[in-house]
């Protein structure tokens, strides 16, 4: 037996009209009447309050009729699907704007300016010369500042001697923060302390004084400064 003669047998069996069948299940007289001649076929919400209002099992509405329980299965994948990609979507967009927050947060932790006036973007794209050095090993020092990394030239020997070394490092992963007149500046494999003496001379941890030369990053020139002078 079909769906649609099951639906108007049941209905008849309950002493119910089309009108007041309509009106339990929130729709039109015309939508009942398409059901029970088998010219629209109801959704699975629908025939759930059906069963359970004539008391009949789900399964017992649907056995015989092959084409409601094939409509029914492909609009439960179809929902299963749509259900997946939902789902999907709402991680990605999730995923999306936590990495779009971080980014955010981040380039405005770089921008802003503490009490006394000093900012993470002050070094950021900077080049930094020693002017002063806390130790006579030390011939030359230069500190570059990127976005993302520091590179740090030292040119190591005795003043009084012509012994030449040097030595050029890149740090990946920069983070500058600041506290009071001082710049925290943290990398993989790297950590310094940068005290603001003016707006153009920094002093690090160990007393060694920079004088800022360029507005720029210069990660690259450190390098080759360094190739230069192991080629001679």
């Amino acid at each position: 037996m079909k769906i649609g003669q099951k639906l108007k047998e049941k209905r008849q069996e309950a002493n119910l009209t089309q009108k007041e069948l309509a009106e339990i299940l929130h729709v039109s007289r015309q939508t009942i009447s398409s059901w029970e001649v088998g010219r629209t076929y109801p959704d699975l919400d629908v025939l759930v309050a059906v069963s359970e209002l004539y008391a009949i099992p789900l399964d017992d509405l649907l056995k015989d009729d092959s084409t409601m329980v094939e409509d029914i299965t492909k609009k439960v994948k179809k929902s299963e699907r749509r259900k997946i990609l939902n789902i999907a979507l709402i991680i990605v967009l999730t995923l999306v704007s936590s990495f779009s927050l971080f980014f955010i947060l981040r380039e405005r932790q770089k921008t802003q300016t503490n009490e006394l006036g000093l900012s993470p973007s002050d070094l950021h794209y900077s080049t930094w010369e020693m002017t002063y050095a806390s130790s006579q090993n030390i011939r030359q020092s230069m500190v570059s500042f990127d976005r993302n990394s520091v590179a740090v030239y030292y040119h190591y020997g005795p003043r009084e001697t012509a012994t030449d070394g040097h030595e050029v490092n890149e740090y990946e992963d920069l983070r500058i923060e600041v506290d009071k007149d001082k710049y925290i500046v943290t990398a993989h494999g790297f950590s310094q302390e940068y005290e603001k003496l003016s707006d153009t001379i920094i002093r690090d941890s160990n007393g060694t004084e920079y004088h800022q030369i360029l507005s720029e990053a210069s990660n690259d020139s450190l390098f080759w400064i360094a190739d230069q002078f192991e080629n001679e």
